[in-house]
C-alpha cells in the first residue's frame, strides 16, 4: 500500500500546490484590478475638480479678455484734449457768460457807461477769463473721465490675470496629483504582477516537487517489492492497487 499511498499523496500534493498558487494569483489579480479602478477614480476626480474650478473662473476670464481689448483701444486712441469750442459749448459756460455779461451791462447802464470803452473792455476780460476757466474745467473733466475709464478697464484686466493664475495653479496641482496617482498605482500594480508571477512559479515548483517525491517513493516501493514465488513487481503493484 506504500506505493499507492505515495502516488495518491503526490497527486494530492501537486493539486494542492496548484490550487494554492491559483488562489494567490487570483488574489494578486484582484488587487491589481482594484488599484487600477482606484487610479481611474482618483484621476477622474482630479479632472472634475479642475473642470469645476475652470468653469467658476470663466466669468473672470471673460471680463479680463473684454477689458484687455477695450483697454487696448483706449490706449491706442490716447487722451483727446477738448477744444476751446467744446468748452464754450457746455451749458455751464453759456449760462455763466449770459449771467456775467448781463450783470456788467446792467451795472454800466446804471452808471451811464454802457456804451463806453471801459464797459467793452470789462466784457472782453470777463469773457476771456470765463473761457479760460471753462476750458480748464472741461479739460479736467475729460482727463478724469479718461483716467476713470482706464482704471476701470485695468481693474478688469487685473481680475482676468488673477483668474488666469488661479486656473494655472489648479491645472498644475491636478497634473501633479494625477502624476503621483499614476506613479503609485504603477508601483502597486507592478508589485501585484510580480506577486501573481511568483505565486504561479511557486505552484509550478511545489507541484514539481510533489511529483518528484511521488516518483521517488514509488521507485523505492518498486525496488522493495518481494519477487519470490514467481510474482513480478508489476503483479504485486496490481494486487496492491486492487486490494
Amino acid at each position: 500500500m506504500s506505493i499507492v499511498s505515495s502516488l495518491v499523496g503526490g497527486i494530492l500534493g501537486a493539486n494542492a500546490s496548484n490550487n494554492a498558487a491559483n488562489a494567490e494569483e487570483k488574489g494578486a489579480q484582484q488587487a491589481q484590478a482594484i488599484s487600477q479602478q482606484n487610479q481611474t477614480n482618483a484621476n477622474q476626480n482630479q479632472q472634475n475638480v479642475l473642470a469645476t474650478t475652470t468653469a467658476a473662473e470663466q466669468p473672470y476670464q471673460t471680463l479680463g479678455s473684454t477689458s484687455a481689448n477695450s483697454l487696448n483701444n483706449l490706449l491706442q486712441q490716447g487722451f483727446q484734449a477738448p477744444t476751446l469750442q467744446q468748452a464754450e459749448s457746455t451749458p455751464g459756460y453759456q449760462f455763466q457768460l449770459q449771467q456775467g455779461t448781463q450783470a456788467i451791462d446792467q451795472n454800466a447802464a446804471a452808471n451811464g457807461t454802457l456804451l463806453t470803452g471801459n464797459t467793452g473792455t470789462a466784457l472782453q476780460n470777463y469773457g476771456q477769463n470765463l473761457a479760460q476757466t471753462a476750458y480748464q474745467n472741461t479739460y479736467n473733466d475729460a482727463l478724469n473721465t479718461y483716467m476713470s475709464n482706464y482704471n476701470t478697464l485695468q481693474g478688469g484686466v487685473n481680475s482676468g490675470l488673477t483668474s488666469t493664475g488661479q486656473v494655472a495653479q489648479a491645472g498644475q496641482a491636478a497634473a501633479n496629483n494625477i502624476s503621483n496617482t499614476d506613479l503609485n498605482a504603477a508601483n502597486q500594480q507592478g508589485a501585484q504582477v510580480n506577486n501573481a508571477a511568483a505565486a504561479r512559479a511557486s505552484g509550478y515548483l511545489n507541484s514539481a516537487a510533489a511529483y518528484g517525491n511521488m516518483l521517488g517513493a514509488a521507485s523505492n516501493g518498486f525496488g522493495n517489492l518481494d519477487t519470490t514465488g514467481g510474482s513480478s513487481a508489476l503483479e504485486q503493484l496490481g494486487n496492491f492497487a486492487f486490494a
